[in-house]
């Protein structure tokens, strides 16, 4: 690990810690003394010791810095402060840094568990002793916990025995797994029309969940969050999904799409579906299906996660569908890996498949609204492997086509092996020239290491056709060593040198 290195400057104050791991700035120059007032009169003393409560964090506007604070320890000869991720602590986000002011602002994440230790030093110029006690604070910024479910659950019995409360109709509770156990969902997990994230309480050290029968999965009809979970989907079959829509909702009539005003109907999720920061191992059917139920998400995020594809049948839907009766306004799939094995026998006929029917194509009155007047599929710093392979199409959606309110986002993605008749013809659903359509920095590279020919689908003029060189996708390692996506640093980011 690298020291950190910081210049300090005697009047005004200021020290500065860069690195990649974190950012730390302190200064002494609000805080009321200087050079000849530093230790107001006390010497040959012990210096105190500072009060947790006395501490204060405040983050900042943009929620990516945090500032740390405490009070005058008079007679100090400054401070020594630590913070880590207690989820991480072999890499501290401050070292054992001497601070000689009385606060430090340091990179802040969401969802993570911090101690901070500050010890008053000593003097020698006043014969001042350090504090005999180092003062201890953890705090964290994860939103706040509504029950923790405890390790060994089986999350079907446990949430039957604590049931979800109405509440969280309209406010999301937070439900904790305890990082680095084990769970089993043996059924289908029915969130309904309840607001629930479910998450492990460490970033680092995910809680596993194991779906154990052929019904497991998880369903919903309102906003979901599934945070930091390694997920074991063995038990499903390829006629289920991991995530789907709620097959027997009990959704509020003010979620339901008016039928007066649109031409479809059924229940509307306004806020977003949300996957973060998760692994699925042994993924036998869909990633996410509409279960044949009437359901509008407007937003399905899936964000820096890792999907591994092992149907044991060839699956004639996708790995995203939604055609048979719901809806995906907006589907958006970044920072994540998607891959089949190597020598895998069997494949999805498509990756995306969904009805699409949007905008004035809704409305009974034909006219667009200023709401949800707009769809699209975006694919970002993402790596696809081995995906529809077996003649499969990217995507398949008839309602987008040619639609000016339909944008496609194809952007920094590496695609090996995936969509014989084209990754950027079948995203484009065939139809060049669409207005909506951007794309930039892809590989479209073959199995016997030649390129796929966009044609005029994709003419960016940014298409990579050099091989990533991945490091070995038998064990699912796509670390990549190819200069020009390095240097452009496109496909999933985990893997980038």
């Amino acid at each position: 690990m690298k020291k950190n290195h910081f210049f300090t400057y005697s009047k005004m104050c200021v020290l500065a810690l860069t690195g990649a791991s974190a950012l730390l700035l302190a200064s002494c120059a609000k805080d009321g003394f200087d050079d000849e007032s530093f230790d107001n009169g006390v010497s040959n003393a012990q210096v105190e010791t500072i009060s947790a409560d006395d501490i204060t964090i405040t983050a900042s506007a943009d929620g990516k810095t945090q500032t740390i604070s405490w009070p005058v320890v008079m007679g100090a000869g400054g401070y020594r402060v630590n913070l880590v991720d207690v989820s991480n602590i072999d890499e501290p986000l401050i070292n054992d840094s001497i601070v000689d002011g009385c606060s430090v602002t340091a990179k802040r994440e969401e969802d993570i568990n911090y101690m901070l230790s500050v010890l008053p030093l000593g003097n020698a110029k006043k014969n001042n002793t350090e504090a005999i006690d180092m003062t201890v604070k953890e705090f964290s910024t994860f939103t706040p916990t509504y029950m923790t479910i405890p390790a060994g659950s089986n999350l079907n019995e446990w949430f039957a025995a604590n049931p979800i409360p109405e509440t969280a109709v309209d406010e999301m509770l937070n439900y904790d797994l305890e990082g680095g156990s084990d769970y089993i969902i043996s059924d289908v997990l029915d969130f309904d029309a309840k607001r629930v994230c479910l998450r492990s309480n460490s970033k680092n050290d995910h809680a596993k969940i194991t779906y154990s029968s052929a019904t497991s999965g998880i369903t919903t009809t309102a906003q979901m969050n599934i945070k930091y979970i390694d997920f074991d989907c063995s038990g499903m079959t390829n006629s289920t999904g991991v995530f789907a829509f709620s097959k027997t909702t009990t959704v509020a009539a003010a979620n339901t799409i008016d039928p007066t005003v649109y031409k479809w109907s059924g229940a509307y999720i306004a806020d977003p579906i949300a996957i973060t920061s998760c692994n699925f191992d042994n993924v036998k059917g869909y990633f996410f299906w509409d279960n044949q139920v009437k359901t509008w998400a407007d937003n399905v995020l899936v964000d820096n996660c890792v999907v591994r594809l092992a149907p044991e049948a060839s699956i004639g839907g996708g790995v995203f569908w939604t055609n048979k009766a719901g809806q995906i306004n907006n589907l958006t799939v970044n920072a994540c890996t998607f891959y089949e094995d190597p020598d895998w026998a069997y494949d999805y006929k498509y990756f995306y498949q969904a009805g699409m029917a949007k905008a004035p194509d809704l409305y009974v009155d034909n006219t667009p609204k200023q709401s949800a007047a707009t769809n699209s599929v975006n694919y970002t710093n993402s790596t696809f492997y081995h995906v529809t392979w077996n003649n499969g199409q990217w995507g398949n959606y008839n309602g987008m086509q040619s639609k000016t309110y339909s944008y496609w986002i194809m952007t920094d993605c590496i695609f090996y092996d995936c969509s014989p008749s084209g990754v950027a013809r079948r995203f484009l659903h065939g139809r060049t020239n669409q207005p909506g359509a951007r794309f930039n920095n892809n590989t479209y590279m073959k199995n016997d290491g030649t390129f796929q020919d966009p044609g005029n689908y994709d003419t960016s003029g940014t298409i990579i056709e050099e091989d990533p060189q991945f490091a070995n996708p038998a064990i699912g390692d796509f670390h990549i060593s190819g200069a020009t996506q390095v240097a452009r640093k496109t496909g999933d980011p985990r893997w980038l040198p």
